[in-house]
């Protein structure tokens, strides 16, 4: 018998905490993710050396804003095991895979996302039947969660939020503007846009 791989406990602590937490009916009102964009984009204006957006680049961080406020809302809203309260489903295994200090290659994300999905599915908690809508999802939430870890101040982890985040606004048709923007700073040493797995 092989022994029990020690990657998978978050794993499986998270799907224990979320099967048990929903089960609590918790009413209370989710986070409210605008606040955290309207952070990263005052910081992204005074990275931009002070420059203000224009009314395009404005309209174009609209469309992004938007976008990702729609796939937090579209999620069922729940006890987070991070940082308590409710929020997005996603949220924890976004942060799980993708948090500050977690640094795996994409091909062990995905390994563990479909773990956690099909753990999920076995629970009965509320993820889409569709694991492709569901690593979308929680890479739009990951991505949420680098911007405002950006706005907070990232330090020497700030080139590789950059990358990561320039990665899947690649990735994703709606997201593509935040690369747009993203040009308007100071370039980040190390932040290398690479490929990635889309469905």
């Amino acid at each position: 018998m092989n022994p029990p791989d020690p990657a998978l406990a978050p794993l499986q602590a998270l799907l224990q905490f979320q099967t048990a937490a929903l089960a609590q009916n918790d009413a209370s009102p989710p986070a409210d993710g605008a606040t955290s964009l309207n952070a990263f984009a005052a910081w992204c204006q005074q990275h931009a050396r002070g420059r203000t957006w224009t009314d395009t680049e404005q309209a174009w961080w609209t469309r992004v804003a938007q976008a990702l406020l729609q796939n937090e809302a579209a999620q069922p809203q729940v006890p987070l095991q991070n940082g308590g309260g409710r929020g997005p489903l996603m949220h924890d295994i976004a942060l799980l895979l993708r948090g500050e200090g977690v640094h795996d290659d994409e091909a062990v994300e995905l390994d563990l996302a479909i773990r956690w999905w099909e753990g999920a599915r076995r629970a009965g908690l509320p993820v889409d039947p569709d694991f492709g809508a569901c690593w979308q999802a929680i890479e739009w939430t990951a991505l949420h969660q680098h911007l405002l870890r950006l706005a907070a101040g990232a330090g020497a982890a700030e080139a590789a939020l950059f990358a990561a985040v320039a990665k899947v606004a690649l990735r994703y048709s709606p997201l593509k503007p935040l690369l747009r923007l993203l040009r308007l700073l100071p370039a980040q040493p190390g932040a290398e846009v690479g490929a990635g797995y889309t469905f």
